[in-house]
């Protein structure tokens, strides 16, 4: 039997590393994972972006919406640091999760950053931001590949 996770552990793992970076695209299922991958190997994966999708969600009011957000913040709880919603618009079709709080080395606050849809579209990447310039720059994610396996699983059982 087939699984998201290893259908793109399989992907991940025919991509050259001199064809670096690359996208990396997956479907299984009602589910999409595509990756923007910059670096790969037997113990982890270095990634700018991550976008899935689920086929048939239609999350029809707010309160649907920022419920899948929550339960979406508590299940990922393996990664660097615990996610929360952090803006929800009522009236819109959209919700931000994101660390809470940052992780901080000198004056670089960095954190996960996800947006989900109410399509059961969500996007993944990472910033970091500089106290000096004040400016949101988007770093790469780093997992292990366990961690990406567990995350794309969760994301399929939790975004159904």
């Amino acid at each position: 039997m087939s699984s998201l996770s290893r259908d793109l552990s399989a992907a991940v793992d025919s991509i050259d590393a001199g064809r670096l970076p690359a996208k990396v695209s997956v479907e299984n299922g009602p589910h999409r994972v595509e990756l923007d991958l910059v670096a790969g190997g037997p113990v982890g994966v270095s990634f700018d972006r991550l976008d899935f999708a689920a086929e048939g969600v239609n999350d029809k009011t707010p309160a649907e919406l920022r419920g899948r957000a929550d339960r979406v913040a508590g299940r990922l709880s393996y990664l660097m640091e615990p996610l929360a919603v952090v803006e929800h618009d009522p009236q819109g079709a959209g919700v931000v999760i994101r660390s809470q709080p940052p992780s901080q080395r000198g004056d670089v606050h960095a954190y996960y950053e996800a947006n989900l849809r109410d399509d059961g579209h969500l996007t993944l990447g990472r910033v970091a931001f500089d106290e000096t310039d004040r400016e949101r720059h988007p770093v790469p994610c780093q997992l292990t590949r366990e961690a990406l396996d567990r995350l794309v699983d969760d994301l399929a059982d939790v975004i159904r």
